[in-house]
């Protein structure tokens, strides 16, 4: 007989709320499910078992429940507490968020007894959801600024300028100087770097300011020694507030030209356009920016004002999930900029357990939202999802599914769509304040 057909209905003796997050089930199984159970067992171990004197499945019960005695009660026991805790969820209709802390009450196989045992673990609380309708939000007209399109196109054609040298010899703020340099650390000549060229904007504060500084003194072709300090936020932490002997040489100085503004200049950025058509693309631009933006400060204003509307106990192992995601996160991160997670303080790790607990919050809230509207995941915004990453990877969209799959990344995927689809929701139901009614709603 196979396993599925063996009788797993366990009795639920007692379900213990030792918090609202935190339960304990009391379980039994009676001696004669336990019996069959173990009656199965040993005969599959007769099966396998290599005993002298016997063909396979020959030898005597007695003798293989003698010599295999400690594995087939582990084995029994293991297995009817695995199908029995599953079996108790599904009759108690509880939602795990942790492990379950196991202990055996009593079920040593042949003492008369039934096998009760005890699970205790947290569960997914349950949430009384309210105040997620008519949420107020302010309206926001967005446009583009004369201003915004004017800063646009000065940064694309900062992007197309080009330098032209200069016959001057000592240079002026706003230009630029091919500098050769190179430095060795004080008190640590094997750490140096250099020589090498670069070209610097004087007078910008975009290097150290000591070489700033020098450089708008220093005339083309002169060599000067400055002692500079690295500022203990530089990107490299080796180098952090390190301080440094700097070799300085002018080689050029040149000036920075920018390109008419014309429609010339508008067809090196696409082929067919116009100063006019630029500006247009550039305000849409713009307003579809801002429109995310916004989108984005609407999703984490709903998501507070459903968090202070709706009180309710978080579980502690969903919060320490979340908050060990977090700091792998800011490690890897970390890791790259060339320091440690090591270094951060306690009241930063407080902020982080404080976000994974808004986080974990947020997502129960919204999950609710889609259970109680009946809100499913939309398959073709999932499909237009799968189809982007297809297109990002060079794939197409089978093997995108599949590559997803494999990674992991479908079901996170998913999360996301539907997420989008409750946030959809929301702000459908949002009820639209001004900025003077909600201000005078406050006094």
């Amino acid at each position: 007989m196979k396993d599925h057909e063996h009788n797993h209905d366990v009795n639920v003796k007692k379900v213990d709320r030792l918090s609202s997050t935190q339960v304990r089930l009391t379980l039994e199984f009676p001696e004669d499910v336990v019996k069959d159970h173990e009656k199965h067992t040993v005969h599959r171990f007769a099966q396998n078992a290599k005993i002298p004197g016997f063909r396979p499945g020959k030898a005597p019960t007695n003798m293989i429940r003698d010599r295999y005695k400690e594995e087939i009660e582990k084995e029994v026991i293991s297995h009817l507490i695995e199908a029995g805790l599953e079996a108790a969820i599904h009759k108690t209709q509880l939602v795990p968020v942790s492990r379950p802390k196991l202990e055996l009450v009593h079920g040593v196989l042949g003492s008369g007894k039934p096998l009760e045992f005890k699970a205790e673990f947290e569960i997914q609380p349950e949430i009384e959801l309210s105040h997620y309708k008519g949420v107020p939000l302010k309206k926001a007209e967005l446009e583009a600024s004369e201003e915004e399109v004017k800063n646009t196109i000065d940064h694309l054609r900062d992007r197309f300028a080009v330098l032209e040298p200069l016959t001057t010899s000592v240079g002026e703020k706003g230009q630029f100087a091919v500098v050769e340099y190179g430095f060795v650390v004080e008190g640590a000549p094997d750490k140096k770097e250099g020589p090498q060229t670069m070209n610097v904007e004087l007078g910008a504060g975009r290097i150290l300011e000591e070489l700033d500084k020098a450089l708008l003194e220093m005339k083309v072709n002169e060599s000067r020694e400055v002692k500079a300090t690295f500022p203990k936020d530089y990107h490299e932490a080796t180098l952090s507030g390190v301080v440094a002997n700097f070799t300085l040489k002018i080689l050029e100085l040149k000036k920075k030209t920018l390109p008419e503004m014309n429609d010339a200049f508008a067809s090196q950025l696409k082929a067919g356009n116009t100063i006019d058509s630029l500006n247009k693309e550039i305000r849409e631009s713009i307003v579809k920016n801002k429109e995310e933006d916004l989108r984005r400060t609407q999703r984490q204003e709903i998501v507070d004002y459903l968090i202070e509307k709706n009180k309710f106990d978080v579980p502690n192992s969903m919060v320490e999930n979340q908050a060990a995601q977090l700091l792998q996160w800011m490690d890897n991160d970390m890791k790259r900029r060339g320091t440690s997670i090591q270094s951060l303080k306690n009241e930063e790790l407080v902020k982080v357990r404080q976000r994974a607990e808004s986080m974990v919050r947020s997502s129960l809230i919204l999950r609710e939202v889609a259970v109680k509207e009946k809100i499913v995941l939309d398959e073709s915004k999932l499909q237009a999802k799968i189809d982007g990453v297809a297109v990002q990877l060079g794939y197409d969209s089978s093997k995108a599914r599949s590559f997803l799959e494999g990674k992991g990344a479908l079901d996170r995927l998913k999360d996301e769509v539907l997420t989008d689809q409750v946030f959809d929701y929301l702000l459908s139901q949002v009820t639209w304040q001004s900025r003077e009614s909600k201000s005078s709603s406050k006094r």
